[in-house]
């Protein structure tokens, strides 16, 4: 089956298509490749193409059909080769593996004969089990073999790269200086040669003549060449310096047939750009390195805060050039220019572009200012200098980030449930009293935990409700500690409250919390009403009486109470209760109280309140308790006698008196310590005192020598003292002793007294952080002028830089110069502060040195010493507050330290004084710390409310923890008169009342007395004037009762003097008032009646009313058996209590039945009055 020189391989040793792989059968028939010799199948040989070895197309499979399409010139032959060397090849592969597997077999036997089975090497593993675990063993050492070979690999191959970059940055650098080099800016500039005689002439630009430096720095093109006539040749002078130094040359141009050349005068100028960048910081100006990376901390800030750098670009050279600020964000990006803040890197400048002029400092203003939470790491500031022959750059690296709170809050969300009613719904006037005071209803506290690294100042943007307050002042949390929040929920009447409270972290960062509740009334009541009354009689000392009440909780909720005297006065009557513990009562729960009189002395007749003092600080009323008791009461006029210094020898006497308060007489007695009896005497010793008297003692210090020693020798409190001459005597177990009453005691003292028988020194003084300034004097007797650089070295502290002075100083020639040193301490000295809140110790001055070194070889040198002071008052703010409102003043404060700071705060008030009046209607609240990040400014926040119009000063007081160091602002209020502290709704029908009480709280520690007025003549308060006592709170009633239908708004306000005015708008609407009593008229036929309608007059003023009677509803026309006696009436004005009124109404009927008619009564001021007139006629009597 041969064709040509391919040889066919023989179809009976195939039994699939080496192709498709699959498997010959009928279906599938077997086809020779005409080019290869191979066996196929159909589907594989469907192609034809010409073959140069059978002169015609012959079938052949696909690949070579692939092939011969490429290169139609490649026989298939040498294709079929190709193919029987790869067969080869994988044969010799295959037998490469098995002799590995032989040898590796036999490494096996080695290994295992090493392990001493020597049967084992020769016959062999015994097991397949041994031989698995010895092939895994063999194969875990090879591994670790390669793994240490690999590993030597990589690191020869990482020190090959290494050496290659070292190679590729030096090429680099090379290059770089040649071309700069190369690079250096020409100035070109040319010239036309002008020939005007007729005929051609030649010429030649000879070297100029003089130069300053042997530098080339002039050419000139073309050198030579040949002038037509009437024409003219361009020159093209080139400017290259290579220093900067002003330049004059001279070039000769000869020229042909002309006795002298032609003399081209050149003169230029080099110079250099000298730029110098400087980072304003706290602790004085960082200088950048041009070409150098580096690096600008903005540190960690919060998102929204922001932090302002200047950078200084000096241009010390003596032309202006131009700058470009570009910013580089990721290694692999192009630097562009800063665009919208808005987006990372969310930094901004104030001039990013422009021209910095020659001598002078071009500030630029760098704002970071992000948006949201990311690092800057990665972010590098360009200041692109492009005049010079290379573009001049400064790079800084950025650090730093922004970072959200990291506060998290014990619940989002809280379900008061049902609470009882606060103050019987009184809306609340004036500030609320501190968490620790406030007694009012459910107390719910929200724990704020700061998972941050850092301090967090959080406050709140929530106003006190009447209903809810939140109570918090501005506070700073610290790094891993929690603050406490106290939510107290009181609400005012019976219905659904929902708040939303916002809470604000680091001025930026808001997190809300959801609180939910329910008012429910209080009702804790006697079973009986008879029960209010409790009277225990006439009793006598030590017979007790007891009587028993039963209270129940009519509540919806459970209610904890515990039985009190209102003001002490039931136990000064000898009145006691039990349960006398907290008592919690379940809804329709009941309880026994049992109510005991026991009095041991005499007792005037009383009647007196027991009240239950429910949680939260509710009191209800309960009963009354009344009772008397006959008994003996005596008490001493003294206490306590006190004689002075004695003579030894004499006498000192003082009167005291005994009383008898009660009814019944009684013996008394007076017994003295044996110690003191011979050294103190009462006269009467003893005797009678009968009720309503009093009897005169005579009580005498009668001190001698022999008394004094016998006294010394007694008193063992007094061994191992001193004998001293003077000796102090008190007796305090002086007691009269009475029949039927408890023993009264007396205390007497005296005392026994026996008879008488070159280097130059700079000093500054400045108070810590203002800047002063000191001078010497440099001479400069040469004929030149000096520019001298004076060094400034701040010796201590160290590393600080508190000396300063200008960088360059000029001293004209034969002149002096004035040289200024500035002094700006950072810290205090030690005799500033000795407070022993300082941190640390402090220097006792600030000490440095100023080095100006001469061009005459001479030098200036002076010890600097500093004493730096306390601050005064860093600033002062000014703000207007209206009264009675919580008005939050901020007061910026900047960290002076390029470092983070703590301070401890107090709030102070200077003008007036806290113990005044005035000064305790002023509450001032503010946190206790503040954390400032380096070098950034962040404002303290306090609260002030005050009562009263008036001006305050405050004085903020901040002090370091670190560093001791302190500073004070204050801050001057103005408060001006509250505007309308709350809205109230009243509605109500004419002639009826409307009560709303309003809570007023006494700050102050004196009572304050509260008056009411009101715009309108319908609004009253009860009572008019109300004593609130020192550091308590009570309710006054608002009472409306309109005479008119109508709507509108009104003032009305609580005035006070010692607290100021209480405004607050009222909304009120009356609706028509109803019917008055019907007036029922009987009389016969023929007849007449007349009876008086009555009504009550309210109005403050005299009305005069006008009377008519209308139909009444459902009635087709008026009724004209009704008429008036009088048609106006007139009612004075009323100061207290309703007027009655009265009008006379006459009924004549005129037809049998019952009739109706409408009374109406207007006057203008009083309102309206309606009354229903029914008349009855009855049958005629005789006559």
């Amino acid at each position: 089956m041969a064709t040509g020189t391919v040889e066919w391989v023989p179809d009976d040793q195939v039994s699939e298509c080496p192709l498709c792989t699959r498997r010959f059968s009928t279906t599938k028939r077997k086809h020779h490749c005409r080019a290869c010799g191979r066996v196929v199948c159909g589907s594989c040989s469907s192609n034809q193409i010409y073959l140069p070895s059978h002169r015609k197309e012959e079938r052949v499979c696909d690949r070579c059909f692939d092939l011969l399409q490429h290169d139609k010139g490649v026989p298939m032959n040498e294709s079929f080769l190709e193919n029987k060397q790869l067969e080869t090849s994988l044969k010799s592969d295959l037998r490469e593996k098995q002799l590995q597997e032989e040898w590796f077999r036999g490494f096996l036997l080695k290994v295992r004969g090493d392990a001493g089975d020597a049967s084992g090497s020769e016959q062999g593993p015994s097991s397949e089990a041994e031989q698995r675990a010895l092939l895994a063993g063999a194969r875990n050492r090879w591994t670790q073999a390669c793994a240490r070979a690999g590993k030597q690999k990589a690191e020869t191959e990482a020190l090959q790269t290494r050496v290659e970059a070292l190679d590729r940055e030096c090429a680099e650098k090379q290059e770089a200086i040649a071309k700069l080099t190369r690079s250096i800016k020409t100035m070109e500039s040319t010239l036309a040669l002008a020939n005007w005689v007729s005929m051609s002439t030649s010429l030649s630009a000879s070297r100029w003549i003089r130069q300053a430096s042997k530098k080339k720095a002039l050419s000139i093109s073309p050198m030579s060449g040949v002038i037509g006539p009437d024409s003219s040749v361009t020159l093209s002078v080139n400017f290259k310096p290579l220093e900067e130094r002003p330049f004059n040359f001279n070039v000769a141009c000869n020229i042909k047939r002309k006795k002298e050349p032609v003399i081209l005068n050149v003169k230029g100028l080099g110079y250099k750009i000298h730029a110098s960048l400087a980072i304003e910081e706290p602790a004085g100006r960082r200088l950048i390195n041009s070409g150098l990376m580096e690096t600008l901390d903005m540190g960690m800030l919060q998102v929204h805060e922001r932090r302002v750098v200047t950078l200084y670009l000096r241009n010390d050279s003596k032309r202006n050039f131009n700058y470009r600020v570009q910013m580089l964000v990721g290694a692999n990006r192009k630097p562009k220019l800063i665009g919208n803040v808005e987006k990372p890197p969310y930094i901004a400048l104030s001039n990013p572009q422009g021209v910095a002029q020659h001598h002078e400092e071009t500030p630029i203003e760098l704002t970071y200012a992000p948006r949201d939470a990311h690092m800057l790491d990665g972010s590098i500031l360009q200041i692109a200098i492009p005049a010079g022959p290379v573009e001049e750059t400064f790079s800084i690296a950025l650090t730093g980030g922004a970072k959200r709170s990291r506060v998290e809050f014990s619940f989002l969300s809280h379900d008061f449930g049902p609470c009882f009613i606060a103050r019987g719904g009184a809306t609340m006037a004036g500030e609320p009293f501190a968490p620790s005071e406030d007694l009012r209803y459910e107390r719910m506290e929200l724990v704020a935990t700061n998972r941050d690294d850092s301090d967090c100042l959080i406050s709140t943007t929530f106003t006190r409700e009447p209903w809810l307050d939140v109570q918090l002042n501005a506070a700073m949390i610290e790094a891993g500690g929690t603050l406490r929040i106290p939510i107290v929920f009181s609400p005012r009447e019976v219905c659904e409250y929902m708040q939303r409270i916002e809470f604000v972290v680091n001025d930026y960062t808001r997190m809300h919390v959801d609180i939910r509740g329910r008012g429910c009334p209080l009702k804790l009541e006697l079973t009986d009403t008879d029960m209010q009354n409790i009277d225990f009689g006439v009793t006598k000392g030590n017979e007790p009486v007891a009587r028993q009440v039963r209270l129940v909780n009519r509540s919806p909720r459970p209610v904890t109470f515990e039985l009190s005297d209102e003001k002490g006065e039931l136990a000064q009557h000898a009145v006691s209760w039990t349960p006398a513990h907290p008592v919690t009562l379940r809804p329709r729960q009941t309880a026994d109280v049992e109510l005991r009189f026991n009095p041991t002395y005499r007792i005037a007749p009383f009647r007196l309140p027991l009240l239950a003092k429910c949680e939260h600080g509710v009191e209800v009323r309960l009963l009354h308790m009344s009772g008397t008791c006959h008994a003996i009461e005596m008490r001493l006029s003294e206490h306590s006698v006190f004689f002075g210094d004695v003579v030894v020898g004499s006498q000192a006497t003082k009167p005291v008196r005994l009383h008898n308060f009660g009814d019944l007489g009684a013996k008394f007695r007076f017994e003295i310590g044996a110690k003191y009896s011979k050294i103190f005497s009462i006269t009467p010793s003893e005797g009678f005192v009968r009720p309503q008297e009093d009897i005169p003692l005579t009580v005498a210090f009668h001190p001698t020598h022999d008394r004094i020693q016998e006294f010394k020798r007694g008193d063992k409190t007094r061994r191992g003292k001193s004998d001293s001459k003077d000796l102090g005597i008190t007796a305090r177990d002086i007691r009269c002793i009475l029949e039927g009453h408890a023993p009264l005691t007396l205390e007497a003292s005296g005392k026994c007294v026996s008879q008488p028988g070159e280097t130059k020194l700079l000093e500054f003084t400045a108070q810590v952080r203002t800047k002063t300034q000191n001078s010497f004097i440099v001479s400069n007797p040469t004929e030149t002028d000096w520019k001298l650089y004076p060094q400034v070295v701040t010796q201590e502290p160290a590393g600080t830089s508190y000396f300063s002075c200008e960088k360059e100083i000029v001293v004209p020639a034969k002149k002096d110069a004035s040289v200024q040193v500035y002094y700006m301490p950072l810290t205090m000295t030690s005799a500033a502060d000795t407070s022993p809140m300082s941190g640390k110790q402090r220097a006792e001055k600030h000490k440095g040195s100023i080095f100006v070194g001469t061009p005459d070889g001479n030098a200036v040198c002076y010890e600097l010493e500093g004493e730096a002071n306390a601050p005064e008052v860093g600033s002062r703010i000014e703000a207007r507050v209206p009264c009675k409102k919580k008005h939050t003043q901020a007061v910026p404060v900047k960290n002076w330290l390029h470092e983070r700071q703590r301070f401890n705060v107090t709030t102070e008030l200077l003008e007036p004084a806290p113990d005044t009046p005035q000064g305790q209607g002023i509450s001032l609240q503010g946190v206790g710390t503040l954390d400032l990040p380096p070098g950034l400014e962040r404002e303290y926040r306090f609260s002030v409310y005050a009562y009263h119009e008036g001006t305050a000063l405050v004085r903020i007081n901040l002090r370091s923890q670190d560093t001791g160091e302190f500073m004070n602002i204050e801050v001057k209020l103005e408060f001006y008169a509250a505007e309308s502290l709350a809205t109230i709704k009243l509605e109500a029908a004419c002639r009826q009342v409307v009560r709303h009480k309003i809570a007023v709280a006494n700050p102050l520690m004196q009572p304050a007395r509260f008056t009411g007025t009101a715009s309108e003549h319908f609004f009253r308060f009860h009572p008019e004037t109300l004593e609130v006592p020192p550091r308590s709170e009570k309710t006054m009633e608002l009472i409306f009762r309109p005479l008119e239908e109508g709507d509108g708004e009104a003032e009305v306000m609580l005035k006070s003097e010692q607290l100021g005015t209480y405004p607050y708008t009222v909304n009120w609407r009356s609706t028509p008032a109803g019917l008055e009593r019907a007036l029922v008229l009987k009389a016969p036929l023929g007849g007449s009646v007349v009876e008086s309608f009555k009504f009550l007059h309210y109005a403050k003023g005299a009305v005069k009313y006008s009377a008519k009677v209308e139909a009444a509803p459902g009635q087709k026309g008026p009724s004209m058996d009704f008429c008036l006696e009088s048609a106006e009436v007139t009612a004075p004005a009323v100061t207290s209590e309703a007027q009655p009124v009265e009008l006379g109404v006459r009924f004549q009927p005129s037809m049998l039945g019952e009739c109706r008619a409408m009374l109406v009564i207007t006057g203008a001021g009083g309102g309206e009055y309606k009354a229903l007139l029914t008349g009855f006629a009855q049958p005629p009597q005789p006559q």
